[in-house]
């Protein structure tokens, strides 16, 4: 089944109105990076592959904002540990509630833990413990073992499993962007979780890539040579990093996919890939909340905490609104029920 919202004030929202010259210049810019890099694969394909390595692996760091802060000041913090490939790394942990099944938090690339703050809300009102991290190179933990600020989806996954076996039996999992990637990679490596949530999750990290490099415009060589490469530091393969597949392959807690249509840093398409190869997943699209305004949305929490609530089945069937019921349609993207559109209040 898979519900289609589309927030209220969406159409009341009015875009900020660029200067004049920003399009212009900002498509200059763009065009002189793409041909340095294009220039840089012909002329020096190594360093362009170094070059590449690092932009790829290396997460954009961003102020928190005041509700971030004031969510982390309320938590108890302490700390776990990452070990392998070197020296024991610390992660960074925070707790919210004393009672109730346990929710562990992942965040995305560049994220942290204060970016959950309304999500956080929402499931201590429901009487769930709440536990988020800050994955190596993110927010207050540790950096990862490339050093200067670089770590990979797997350090994230190894980050999750820390912080997961440190705050006891986690009940479930909900993350965002690539902490999606990072919950599979630890499920796959069995970590035992009777739910999990999937906000803006990207499918696979080879075509990730490939999508960055055709955008910044490094040559096919360049991207192979690059990840050949990062294979050798990361100890496998980057066809590893399948989401879909990690579905196909292993066992699976029952999963709630939730992506924005409009979302234009991962594509719906990854999410709904990622649905429709995991047994017994669902698929909420929304429309309207973008990569990360849905994190914030009051729809969004309360499907993520009646779908993780305990007890609850898998595979809710929810009553059809009146007023929708007449333009319900077959999903033809999972396959399992009807899909219909409501509008938040």
């Amino acid at each position: 089944m898979t519900q289609v919202l589309s927030p209220a004030s969406a159409s009341s929202s009015r875009p900020a109105r660029p200067t004049p010259s920003a399009g212009p210049l900002r498509r200059a810019v763009a065009a002189w990076q793409r041909l340095r890099w294009q220039a840089g694969s012909l002329i020096y394909p190594a360093g362009a592959a170094r070059a590449l390595e690092r932009a790829w692996f290396s997460p954009p760091r961003g102020p928190a904002t005041s509700s971030a802060l004031h969510l982390l000041d309320r938590a108890r913090s302490d700390w776990a540990l990452v070990t392998g490939q070197g020296a024991s790394r610390r992660v960074r942990i925070y707790r919210w509630g004393t009672a109730g099944p346990v929710v562990l938090l992942a965040h995305g690339w560049g994220g942290h833990a204060g970016q959950w703050h309304a999500v956080v809300h929402g499931l201590l009102a429901a009487g769930m413990r709440v536990v988020a991290f800050d994955a190596l190179s993110h927010g207050a933990s540790d950096t990862g073992a490339r050093g200067n600020g670089q770590t990979s989806v797997l350090e994230m996954s190894r980050s999750l499993l820390a912080a997961a076996w440190h705050a006891g039996p986690v009940h479930a999992v909900v993350s965002h962007s690539l902490g999606g990637a990072a919950t599979a990679l630890a499920i796959r490596e069995g970590l035992p979780v009777r739910a999990a949530v999937m906000i803006g999750p990207p499918a696979d990290m080879h075509a990730a890539c490939a999508a960055l490099a055709w955008q910044l415009g490094a040559g096919p060589g360049v991207l192979a040579r690059m990840q050949r490469d990062s294979e050798r530091w990361l100890g496998m393969p980057w066809s590893a990093f399948n989401v879909p597949e990690v579905g196909r392959t292993r066992a699976v807690p029952p999963t709630l996919v939730i992506h924005d249509r409009q979302d234009k840093e991962v594509r719906w398409e990854d999410g709904a890939a990622i649905a429709g190869a995991w047994p017994g997943a669902r698929l909420l699209t929304t429309t309207g909340l973008g990569h990360r305004r849905i994190l914030h949305d009051a729809d969004v929490i309360r499907q993520v905490v009646e779908f993780i609530r305990p007890g609850a089945d898998p595979v809710p069937k929810r009553a059809i609104p009146p007023a929708v019921r007449a333009g319900m349609t077959v999903d033809r993207t999972s396959g399992e029920g009807p899909c219909f559109s409501s509008a938040t209040t």
